[in-house]
């Protein structure tokens, strides 16, 4: 048998157990009891969630300003899952898995958020400034175990940016160019291959300045490619008005009752509907992942608790804004039933194309282009923190060799990766493994940890909750 046949047999069937059933359960099981033990704080304050945005770091430390560390955990979270990733669900699971999205997101809210204060909680900003921490510094807190889990985060989470924060985010760069490519005629190959040379200059160029200027880029990039799709999905909705009371009754009517057969399909059951649209919210904002206190931590903050509003509040824009937006456009405009044979992004180009015309893969190939490479600088600096983590904090190896060797080796992938479009299903697969293994010591950690954080959540209430943000 092919080794690497035999290679990616195996690595399916990991994919199967992470990601099965039992794992979502943990993970949304998780988030429930982080809701209840908390008094759901991600509902209760949500106003102050909103208020906190405008926080400009007074009496913080730390390497860079928090909208900017914000929006690069953004461009981690807003990714082609927003698109592809919503598509898929709604293709294996019917308009209900939308609705099992945002109880997924509302569940989520409270465990990012308790994620990244710890990430905050467990740093240590040293006396020139510059700040030590991410996942794994508040995994090994946890007695007897932590430091072994702490190993097993890093490992995971490092190779796991070369998956989602890599090879998939690279095929999909390529995959938006090939939408236009193909429209005006031009050669496949030749975009695929300028869009991949491209990338791997881009990102060499914006990673070699670290963690303030991936902070930097995506504080300009992350506004203007969410305003773009919001308002080009919006409109969408607004060209399909008339079935707007349609595709609303739907989400929630189909979340727990089957969805019959339709335009060519075989319908949907209520446990996919649960299924996919966990599965895919989970996977959107990766609440419980431990990916995003990799950035958190760095982030100029007076409290570890204020770090607990922008966890919450980017998975709200995540999954209940930005995921409604592919959703609610797929069903208003009824491409996911009348086209049964499309999935994925495939999908929603389709529905764009409805809206659009012509102007379609500009559009959408624009989003996808936009999601994908902030999601691929965001996961380069994950995978840096915790490269140096298992080489340099566990085996003590030389600290600034590793950085530059870390980012050579990381950036190679990217050309290979973006004109391989056969290899996108098991990219995306692989990707699904690493971030389901990344899972499980954070998700220890969080159990143990959950106290302090709540403590430290309520202190940065009781501090800081009648004073304005100034």
């Amino acid at each position: 048998m092919d080794p690497l046949q035999s290679l990616i047999d195996f690595m399916y069937l990991v994919n199967g157990l992470v990601w099965g059933l039992p794992a979502i359960i943990i993970l949304a099981g998780s988030g429930l009891a982080v809701g209840i033990y908390s008094g759901f704080f991600q509902i209760k304050k949500f106003g102050t969630i909103l208020k906190n945005m405008v926080y400009k770091g007074e009496r913080g430390k730390g390497e860079a300003r928090p909208f900017a560390i914000w929006c690069a955990v953004m461009g981690a979270t807003i990714g082609v899952g927003n698109i592809a990733g919503v598509s898929t669900a709604l293709h294996l699971g019917g308009a209900g898995a939308l609705f099992w999205m945002w109880i997924c997101a509302l569940l989520g809210m409270g465990l990012k958020g308790f994620e990244a204060t710890l990430g905050v909680w467990s740093r240590r900003v040293l006396p020139d400034g510059r700040v030590e921490g991410g996942t794994p510094y508040y995994i090994k807190l946890v007695p007897v175990i932590g430091p072994g889990l702490a190993v097993l985060f890093s490992i995971f989470a490092f190779i796991a940016a070369f998956g989602i924060g890599n090879m998939v985010q690279a095929n999909n760069v390529a995959l938006a160019v090939e939408y236009i490519a193909s429209h005006y005629g031009f050669d496949i190959f030749t975009f695929r291959l300028a869009a991949g040379v491209v990338m791997t200059i881009f990102t060499a160029l914006v990673v070699i300045g670290g963690v303030r200027r991936i902070a930097d880029v995506a504080n300009y990039l992350i506004p203007f490619m969410a305003t773009w799709y919001i308002i080009f999905g919006v409109g969408v909705w607004l060209m399909y008005a008339g079935d707007f009371g349609l595709a609303i009754s739907e989400i929630f009517t189909y979340a727990f009752t089957p969805q019959a057969a339709a335009g060519g399909f075989s319908g949907w059951v209520v446990y996919s509907a649960i299924r996919y649209g966990f599965a895919r919210g989970l996977f959107s904002n990766e609440a419980g992942l431990g990916s995003a206190p990799n950035l958190y931590a760095y982030m100029i903050i007076d409290h570890p608790g204020r770090a607990a509003m922008y966890g919450a509040f980017e998975v709200f824009m995540d999954t209940i804004v930005v995921c409604s937006i592919t959703g609610v456009a797929n069903i208003v405009a009824r491409t996911y039933i009348e086209r049964p044979d499309l999935s994925g992004a495939a999908l929603a180009m389709e529905t764009f194309h409805r809206a659009y015309g012509i102007y379609a893969p500009i559009i959408l190939g624009m989003a996808l282009g936009l999601f994908a490479f902030t999601t691929l600088l965001s996961w380069e600096w994950y995978g840096e923190v915790n490269w140096l983590y298992f080489w340099n904090k566990t085996l003590k190896l030389p600290e600034n060799a590793l950085k530059w060797i870390w980012r050579f080796v990381w950036i190679i992938p990217i050309i290979p990766a973006a004109i391989s479009p056969e290899l996108f299903t098991v990219f995306w697969d692989f990707s699904d493994t690493m971030n389901g293994l990344m899972a499980i010591p954070n998700l220890i950690a969080i159990a143990f940890l959950m106290p302090i954080a709540l403590r430290l959540v309520k202190d940065f209430y009781s501090r800081y909750l009648l004073e304005s943000p100034k």
